[in-house]
C-alpha cells in the first residue's frame, strides 16, 4: 500500500467517524427535544391540576390548611395584577374581597356556596 491509499483510508474512516458522530449527536437531540415536549405537557398538565384545585378551593370544595395557604396566595397574586391593570389604565382598583366567617367559625373564600370545615351552605 502506497501513501495515497494509506491517505485515502484515514480520510475514509474519519468520514465514516464524523457520519457516525453526527448521527449519534442528531439522535441525542432528537431524544431532547422529545423530553423537552414531556416536560412541556407536564408542566401544563400541572396548571390545569392547580387550575382545577384553585377553582374547587373557590367553590368550597377543597379544604385543608395546605390549600387553604396555596389558594390564598393566588388570591393575593390576583389582586396584586388586578391593581396593576387597574393602574395602567389609570382606574381605580377593585375591591379586594373579603373572606366570609361561618357560623362555625371557619373563614370561606369569597363565592363558595359550602363552608370547607363544617359543610354548611354559606350565604
Amino acid at each position: 500500500m502506497d501513501f495515497f491509499d494509506k491517505m485515502k483510508d484515514g480520510i475514509s474512516k474519519g468520514i465514516d467517524t464524523i457520519s457516525t458522530k453526527g448521527k449519534e449527536l442528531m439522535d441525542e437531540t432528537q431524544v431532547q427535544l422529545q423530553i423537552s415536549s414531556l416536560r412541556d405537557k407536564r408542566k401544563k398538565a400541572l396548571e390545569d391540576l392547580g387550575a382545577l384545585a384553585y377553582t374547587l378551593f373557590q367553590q368550597g370544595v377543597l379544604a385543608g390548611e395546605g390549600a387553604k395557604a396555596a389558594c390564598g396566595t393566588i388570591a393575593d397574586l390576583d389582586q396584586q395584577i388586578a391593581a396593576k391593570l387597574a393602574e395602567l389604565k389609570h382606574e381605580t382598583p377593585p375591591a379586594v374581597a373579603v373572606p366570609a366567617k361561618c357560623e362555625c367559625g371557619a373563614e370561606n373564600a369569597p363565592g363558595v356556596k359550602f363552608c370547607p370545615a363544617c359543610g354548611k351552605k354559606t350565604g
